[in-house]
């Protein structure tokens, strides 16, 4: 922004996210699990739209949370040439620091690691892994919970009413992305509607469309990608007036 303002050249952009994923009890469990793994650990959780922030109502969580860890712990992980890789490495050393120092501060602020928390110690330790990593017991203010890891580490938070979830998934400087799962139609356009967040599913997470604006709210940036907004980027307007009947007006006694 700093170098643009020199020039006073128009800016978009799209920054990161902290987006929550809303289950709802009323959900097709089956489809939120798949959508809750798939939102944080596709592309390792590099993605600026992940779905990092797991809000689950306190109904489901005795049965959703063991399947949820025990469908995290067999996802292949691997390099990438391997077909069998379901999960790669992280982009570099250095950010495979980071994000191992993102769990261990969780772990010292008191959140309960209910899967991964690791590199690997086997030959995958030659790359830049980190086990798919999920975490309970978090309180809102843990770093966590408020800064963007942008790592395969998954944070649940419950909840017990809908404004309850409101709540929670919009305490956050960010707003590009949100997730929200429930049979309820009529719910899921209400909740969305109040999402801060300029990209939301409903019962699906992630799928990109080259005609729908794609951009956040907040911190996330500002500016649309994609669809008629994004060409709207790269364009200026203009007016233009065309008086196609240019009779004399009469103004200041010209008229003759």
């Amino acid at each position: 922004l700093s170098a643009a303002a020199s020039n006073f050249k128009k800016v978009s952009l799209e920054l990161g996210g902290k987006s929550p994923n809303i289950v709802f009890a009323d959900s097709d469990h089956d489809r939120a699990l798949e959508y809750a793994l798939f939102a944080i650990f596709a592309g390792q959780g590099e993605v600026c739209s992940a779905g990092s922030r797991l809000l689950l109502e306190r109904s489901l969580a005795h049965d959703f949370l063991p399947r949820l860890a025990a469908a995290a712990e067999k996802i292949v992980v691997g390099p990438g040439m391997d077909e069998a890789t379901e999960m790669g490495p992280l982009i570099s050393r250095a950010h495979q620091k980071k994000v191992l120092d993102h769990i261990q501060s969780a772990c010292c602020e008191g959140a309960q690691l209910l899967t991964g928390g690791s590199a690997y110690n086997d030959q995958r330790s030659a790359g830049n892994f980190v086990q798919p990593t999920i975490f309970t017991d978090v309180k809102p203010s843990m770093r966590i919970v408020r800064e963007e890891v942008f790592g395969p580490v998954l944070t649940v938070q419950l909840f017990d009413t809908e404004e309850e979830a409101v709540h929670i998934a919009n305490d956050t400087i960010y707003g590009l992305a949100a997730g929200v799962f429930t049979r309820d139609g009529a719910k899921a356009q209400r909740v969305v509607r109040r999402l801060r967040a300029g990209i939301t599913w409903i019962n699906t997470y992630h799928p990109t469309f080259a005609e729908a604006p794609w951009g956040g709210y907040k911190q996330s940036g500002m500016g649309r990608e994609l669809g008629t907004y994004g060409y709207e980027a790269y364009t200026e307007v203009k007016q233009i007036n065309h008086c196609i009947n240019p009779q004399p007006l009469g103004w200041f006694g010209s008229a003759p």
